[in-house]
């Protein structure tokens, strides 16, 4: 999903970002398709590692039509269920009285021979209103029988951002993931972000760290991410 920060790390909050970002620009402009890469040193998905703390290279594409609706695409490289993540996604965004509103689907989608276990999808629910966010992710369908990442968990996060100047801000998100058939894989974990904006794209210097379980360490994590729309 990126939806936001895919390029920045927690897909749900990518979503609500990135897609009201879409819808927006796709009123002053005539091409509603938008195209997306990055790259990063360490690929976090909801405080976790996707890539053993090594790097990804990333990307993805939006369609967004002025209604509301928007579909998408996005992959990265990660170091499990065959080497490939591909995020598959569709909603609908709006705002009503300056809260703004993304409800969709997610499927996060393991092609290669070694994922075909893996795949689980979400529906999500994000709303911000000024600088602040919060929503939830549902799975409501996996092919894991069992554990984390089956059906019935549940993903909360809020989130706030500031800018700093025109072109530098900061962002923090705040989320707790719960897991219906894992109780021990329950973790806490939170993020910043400090980002500067240029012509070339954006530079994103993060901090992220969680609580110990059986999915996540507590050890802090500092990664840098580039992304550039188009």
């Amino acid at each position: 999903m990126n939806k936001l920060s895919k390029i920045l790390p927690a897909a749900v909050v990518f979503a609500t970002a990135s897609f009201s970002t879409a819808i927006a620009q796709e009123e002053e402009e005539s091409f509603p398709i938008e195209g997306n890469i990055g790259v990063t040193s360490n690929y976090l998905f909801r405080g976790v590692t996707q890539t053993g703390d090594g790097a990804a290279v990333q990307g993805g594409l939006d369609y967004a039509h002025e209604s509301g609706v928007y579909v998408g695409t996005w992959t990265s490289n990660v170091n499990f269920a065959g080497g490939t993540e591909l995020d598959v996604y569709g909603g609908y965004a709006g705002e009503y009285e300056e809260v703004g509103y993304d409800v969709g689907v997610v499927g996060y989608l393991y092609p290669e021979k070694d994922g075909e276990d893996a795949n689980f999808a979400e529906l999500y629910l994000g709303l911000s209103y000024d600088m602040f966010g919060a929503g939830v992710a549902y799975t409501f369908y996996s092919e894991i029988d069992d554990g984390a990442f089956a059906e019935n968990d549940l993903y909360f996060y809020v989130s706030g951002g500031y800018d700093i100047t025109e072109t530098v801000s900061v962002s923090l998100t705040l989320g707790y993931y719960f897991f219906d058939a894992a109780s021990d894989s329950d973790y806490f974990h939170g993020q910043i972000d400090l980002t500067k904006s240029t012509d070339l794209g954006d530079f994103t210097f993060s901090y992220s760290q969680a609580d110990e379980s059986d999915l996540a360490t507590d050890d802090p994590l500092f990664f840098v991410s580039w992304g550039l729309g188009f």
